[in-house]
This record gives C-alpha cells, structure tokens and sequence, in this order.
C-alpha cells in the first residue's frame, strides 16, 4: 500500500509540474482565444438574420473543438521528454527515486490533464457563443465532449511513444496524420481491402487493428444533427479501446525509453 501511494504522488509530481510549464508557455491562453476568435467569426452571420445556418454554425463550433483540442494534446505530449533530455533535467528527474517508466506515466498524464482543460474550455466557449443566437446542441454534447476526452488520452499516449523514435517535428507530423487523418485512412482501408489479394488484405487486416481509429470518437455530426444521446454499453465499449490503445503506447514508449541512452 505504501509502495502505490508513492506511485501515486511520484504521478501527480510529474504532471502537475508538466502542467505548470505549460502554462508558463500561455500555449493554453492562445489557443482559448484562438478557438473563441474562430467560433465567433462564424457567428457573426447570424447577426445577418439568415435563417437555416444553425447546422453550419454547429459543425463549424464542433469541428474547432475537436480539432484544436487534438492539435494542443499532440503539442504538449510532444515535447514532454524531448525538452527534458534537451535541458538536461531529466537526470536530476532519474536521480531520485522515479524509475523511467513513472516519468512516462507522469509526463503522459501532465499532457493529458493539460488536453482535457483546453478540451473543456474550448466546449464552454462553444456552447456559451452559440447559446447567444438560441442555437441548442442538446444531451449527446455533453457525450461528444466525453468521447473527445477518451480519444486525447490515445493522442497523448501514441504522441509520447512517437518522440521516443522521432525528432520532435516529424512527431508532430506523424501524430496529426494519424489522429487527424484518421477518417482517410479508414475509408481508404476499406476501398482497397476488396481490390487486393490474400496478403494485402491481411496486412490491411493488422492496418486496422493495430492502428487507433479515432473517429470512432467523433460524435460532432450527431451532435449537429440533434440525435439523442448513444447507449451506455457502447461509451464503456469506447473507454475500454481507449484504455487499451493508451496503455498499449504507454508500455511501448516505456520499454523503448528503458533502452535509451541519455
């Protein structure tokens, strides 16, 4: 028991320190207002009195939450042990009594935390501008939100196992291709399967199971469309395949920084 409560705070250390750096960096305070700048921009036209628009100004709040939540989440987790081994922290970090594998988990969760404040507020600032033009999102919002937490614990977790073999601007490159361009791959998947023999089918196989899919997360079109809120059994389904994905990283990122020289 006293071992898991050292775990536990060597964890909280570890973030709430990568938490505090970041907002040091005011990356957090750029992309609130960025976000809010955006979501206004499209709003304006309702100031115009068109009627009908209240799909498009739903999409266009959703899509910058979804998409500058998962921006903000590869960029934190990115740069997590990359500017510890560069500033030469890291060894004091390593010369206490936190193994490698706790400062994977700590900074992991330093980025997560990080994420789902910024994920939180761009939602707020979404639902307060279009609750100005009586623009409704109704209950599946509040899942929306809840799925695009689950999803940034996989970025968070796929982006830190990803700077442990990369520089830090392929990382970022290769991290938004996967989670952003997630829906092309999926779609190409799915166009090229019948097409090719039993070899590539079986490597589109092991594609599409050893690759994340994160728009089995994405509920911003039945969000813009007012469907009632998904079963129970399918968001614990989806907690479950983030859960298994995010430690899946996790362990891969820890065995690959057990093994490097710093």
């Amino acid at each position: 028991m006293e071992t898991v409560k050292r775990k536990f705070v060597i964890w909280g250390a570890l973030a709430w320190a990568s938490v505090l750096e970041s907002i040091r960096r005011k990356d957090l305070y750029v992309a609130l207002i960025l976000a809010g700048l955006m979501i206004a921009a499209a709003s304006t036209i309702g100031t115009f009195g068109v009627e009908g628009l209240e799909l498009f100004l739903k999409d266009v709040a959703l899509n910058v939450v979804g998409l500058l939540s998962t921006v903000l989440a590869v960029l934190f987790a990115s740069r997590q042990i990359t500017e510890e081994v560069q500033r030469r922290t890291v060894y004091p970090l390593l010369a206490r009594p936190i193994s490698r594998g706790d400062l994977i988990f700590g900074k992991w969760l330093g980025s997560f935390a990080l994420s789902a404040a910024a994920l939180v507020g761009f939602a707020v600032l979404a639902y307060g501008l279009l609750a100005v033009y009586r623009i409704p999102l109704g209950a599946i919002f509040a899942q929306f939100v809840l799925l695009r937490l689950f999803s940034l614990g996989v970025v968070c977790a796929l982006t830190l196992c990803l700077s442990l073999v990369m520089t830090s601007s392929a990382t970022v490159t290769v991290a938004l291709l996967l989670t952003l361009g997630s829906p092309v791959f999926s779609g190409a998947a799915k166009l090229l399967y019948p097409a090719t023999d039993s070899a590539g089918r079986r490597g589109w196989e092991a594609f599409n199971y050893l690759v994340p899919h994160f728009e089995l997360f994405d509920l911003s079109k039945r969000t813009s469309y007012g469907w009632q809120p998904i079963g129970a059994p399918v968001v614990g389904a989806l907690f479950a395949y983030a859960a298994l994905f995010s430690a899946l990283f996790l362990v891969l990122g820890a065995l690959r920084f057990r093994r490097q020289a710093l």
